[in-house]
């Protein structure tokens, strides 16, 4: 065939080396990774290389890299700094929410602070317009739903010749109380008094 070489290489072929002879680590064993033909250190062929389909690992593998891809090894460092992260944030936002609700504790009494002030405000309020009204002849008075005046919680029915008129229930047996009227149940009775 013209324009050959024919190319000769110093060494022991594979096929005249021993079958127990073991390599040295340091040797260099060409093969085919990922699709390239590589030069891989004897020792970590013979040694065992981890799989990629999946190995048991025996050491500590190191990855030195911040990872950017979901299916990357990371580092022990990563994850720490990652659970630091996140327990940070979990604490701020606890932290946050512990807050608000000491806000709204303090919100609401101080809310039934101002309402307690009103209502007390309100009954002196109600104290000092009754005082007002004591001894004054156009004052307030008590209405019934019937439009009598309303005296100690009784209506007054009307007025005769100075006296007043009263709708009121008689008692039903004798009262302690010495000229007290009551009814027997057939006539009206004036107590004698205990």
């Amino acid at each position: 065939m013209s324009g050959s070489t024919t190319n000769t290489a110093s060494g022991t072929p594979l096929s005249a080396l021993p079958s127990v002879q073991t390599p040295d680590p340091t040797d260099l064993v060409f093969g085919i990774f990922d699709g390239k033909g590589q030069f891989v250190l004897q020792s970590k062929v013979w040694t065992g290389a981890v799989s990629k389909a999946g190995d048991t690992v025996e050491g500590a593998l190191s990855a030195a890299y911040t990872p950017t891809e979901p299916e990357h090894l990371v580092p022990k460092s990563y994850v720490d700094a990652q659970g630091d992260a996140i327990a940070s944030s979990v604490t701020g936002a606890v932290a946050g929410q512990v807050t608000q609700a000491q806000q709204a504790a303090t919100s609401a009494q101080n809310a039934a602070t101002d309402a307690s002030n009103a209502a007390s405000g309100a009954a002196n309020a109600a104290n000092t317009a009754i005082n007002g009204q004591k001894g004054n002849p156009n004052g307030v008075v008590a209405i019934s739903a019937d439009g009598h005046l309303m005296l100690g919680g009784q209506s007054l029915f009307g007025v005769e010749n100075g006296h007043l008129i009263l709708i009121i229930d008689l008692p039903t047996s004798a009262p302690t109380t010495s000229g007290a009227w009551w009814n027997n149940g057939g006539y009206i009775c004036i107590a004698a008094g205990s």
